[in-house]
């Protein structure tokens, strides 16, 4: 059974409950009430009655008449019996066919008394006179209220199939329009196609649940087309990248064993696959990090930026020299907290590192300028090299994976490095922009989250 129709069912099961429970409320209360009116009634026939009968003796003519007319007006069908002291009938109009002693001494002790005996009504009342202690019973049948209880029964029952039925409906409807956004997402979900971008759920704005719903699905797929993307792009980057190092590295054995060559070539050739192969292990070691990066960057810690930039200075000196890098720390020792960031460290190292080694590298014998400093309470940190530059049709590739600018090819390197730098940037929400000048600088500056 469908969600739509489970609310449909339930809904009606529980209001269907609800008015039994209040028409049955409903019909206690019109009840009791009727029977309470008509016990009224026949308490006023029994107190007619007794004056009628006993009070003749002591009223003058004038004074008895409003009594008469009283009497006369009372209903017909109502039984009047008036029992003396003894228990024996002193007035009544029509033949007791039951003994009533035990009911009469009843209504002695509490002085009224309304009971029913199946759909006969009957009212007790003790009345004291000058001529002794008198019960009067008052007994009638009011097909009114029996008649009053059958409509009402229909009208209820009548009022439940109609409510009902009127109530299916609606829920059936609501629930219908309220599930449509649900259809939708279920519509849309299975038109799905990983290799057609956006992989998103389009939705009209709700401000409900229903809206954070399709956000959530959102931000679902978003993970999953970038998890996808990573996954083909490692495929298509390593079958394109993997295959020169491979063809070199087959090339050369299969050229050593042609024949027997002297030591020395055995070793030239071992020293030329060795290369091959780091160059592989390294291409292979930065595609795992671009496929990774949204798993890494889940663990954050603390950590001091100035420090990450010496460590990374530190090794590049031993390839580069000390005199290479020229680091100005512009922050002042009471905001030294600025320089603290919640990050992945491993990340932070190697897209710093690789900035800083690009840097190094295509500035030749250039000083590299690293600057630290603060900017309406953030940290900014400035690269500044004075080499080869970026060309300005290259900048806009810069982030994507294997390029290399039209101007790099004295250079070795495979075009990640700077790819996966900016792509932890981003990740860490770590503002950045490039700017260079062919032939003059190149400027990497970025601006880090408080």
């Amino acid at each position: 059974m469908k969600i739509q129709q489970k609310i449909t069912l339930i809904t009606s099961l529980i209001f269907g409950l609800i008015f039994l429970c209040s028409s049955f409320i409903i019909y206690t209360a019109f009840y009791r009430s009727s029977k309470n009116i008509f016990f009224q009634e026949l308490s006023r026939t029994a107190k007619i009655s007794a004056m009628f009968y006993l009070e003749r003796d002591e009223l003058s003519q004038k004074g008895f008449q409003p009594i008469q007319d009283a009497f006369y007006n009372l209903s017909a069908d109502q039984e009047v019996s008036i029992f003396n002291k003894n228990g024996r009938i002193a007035f009544n109009t029509k033949q007791l066919e039951k003994d009533w002693s035990e009911k009469i001494e009843i209504i002695k002790e509490k002085g009224e008394l309304n009971f029913r005996e199946d759909d006969t009504y009957y009212h007790g009342l003790f009345y004291q006179d000058n001529q002794g202690d008198f019960v009067v019973l008052v007994k009638a049948i009011n097909p009114l209220i029996q008649s009053q209880k059958s409509k009402l029964i229909s009208i209820l029952a009548i009022s439940f199939f109609i409510s009902m039925t009127i109530l299916i409906f609606l829920t059936s409807y609501l629930s219908k329009l309220a599930y449509k956004p649900v259809r939708e997402i279920i519509k849309q979900v299975s038109h799905l196609n990983l290799n057609k971008t956006p992989l998103q759920l389009s939705y009209k704005s709700s401000k409900d649940e229903l809206e954070e719903l399709f956000q959530a699905f959102n931000h679902l797929l978003s993970e999953i087309e970038t998890s996808y993307e990573q996954q083909k792009n490692f495929v298509d980057f390593s079958s394109h990248e993997l295959k020169t190092p491979l063809a070199t590295i087959i090339n050369q054995l299969e050229i050593s064993l042609k024949k027997e060559r002297e030591n020395a070539e055995y070793r030239q050739t071992s020293a030329q696959v060795l290369q091959e192969a780091r160059q592989l292990q390294q291409i292979l070691e930065h595609l795992l990090t671009l496929s990774n990066l949204n798993r890494k960057i889940q663990y954050k810690e603390k950590l001091r930026i100035d420090e990450i930039i010496w460590q990374i200075i530190e090794k590049l000196s031993l390839t580069y020299g000390e005199e290479k890098f020229q680091v100005k720390l512009e922050v002042l020792p009471e905001d030294f907290e600025v320089l603290q960031f919640k990050g992945n460290e491993t990340l932070l190292y190697m897209a710093l590192f690789n900035c800083i080694e690009n840097a190094a590298k295509f500035s030749k014998e250039e000083v590299v300028n690293i600057r630290l400093f603060q900017q309406k309470e953030h940290l900014h940190l400035e690269i500044l090299d004075h080499g080869i530059g970026i060309l300005e049709k290259d900048l806009k590739y810069i982030n994507q994976p294997f390029f290399r600018g039209n101007n790099t090819a004295g250079f070795q390197g495979n075009g990640l490095g700077m790819s996966i730098a900016l792509k932890v940037f981003q990740l860490h929400q770590i503002t950045y922009s490039i700017t260079s000048q062919p032939q003059e600088f190149t400027k990497i500056q970025l601006q880090f989250p408080k």
